[in-house]
């Protein structure tokens, strides 16, 4: 009997640890039906433990993109930074995740439910520092940040990123 469960326990494992690979033109052709390209959103319940999730449903939706890692990093980071430091993070506070793809590039984007600060990019932080380096490491990563909102109706913290790999010339 143990070998029998075994027998059933083994193929799952390793039908998840394929990867899928899908050509990148089709990607690239079901992007183009749609005017402004593909947006996916989900609300998460604004608690840290979350943070994985909405790394997992990045990852998901980003999985033949060759930036998948960097977006997945920035979601993390504004995640993060909507709960701690907005009312996303107080009882029944949620977050959303928003991911906009076109051809050309992703665009990540987290709202929080206000009352909390104005985030700051560019604000200069120490390399060794254990706190306050969330937004810089968006920024590093990222193409173009920005936010839009206030504390009444809360704020869109944005990042986007072009869809391939490119050399961006150093500062």
């Amino acid at each position: 009997m143990p070998d029998t469960a075994a027998a059933l326990i083994i193929p799952r494992q390793r039908a998840q640890a394929q990867p899928c690979h899908v050509k990148r033109e089709l990607i690239d052709a079901m992007i183009d039906l749609h005017p402004g390209g593909l947006v996916w959103r989900r609300t998460f319940p604004g608690a840290f433990d979350q943070i994985p999730d909405a790394r997992h449903f990045t990852r998901f939706l980003l999985a033949d993109s060759p930036r998948q890692d960097d977006a997945e990093q920035i979601v993390a980071e504004l995640a993060a930074n909507a709960v701690q430091h907005s009312s996303s993070g107080r009882p029944h506070g949620t977050f959303i995740v928003e991911l906009t793809r076109t051809t050309a590039t992703i665009t990540i984007a987290v709202y929080d439910c206000g009352w909390g600060g104005v985030p700051r990019f560019g604000t200069p932080c120490r390399t060794n520092a254990e706190r306050g380096r969330g937004l810089a490491v968006v920024a590093a990563l990222a193409d173009q940040v920005g936010y839009e909102g206030d504390d009444a109706i809360g704020h869109r913290v944005w990042a986007k990123i072009h869809a391939s790999l490119t050399l961006r010339p150093s500062a």
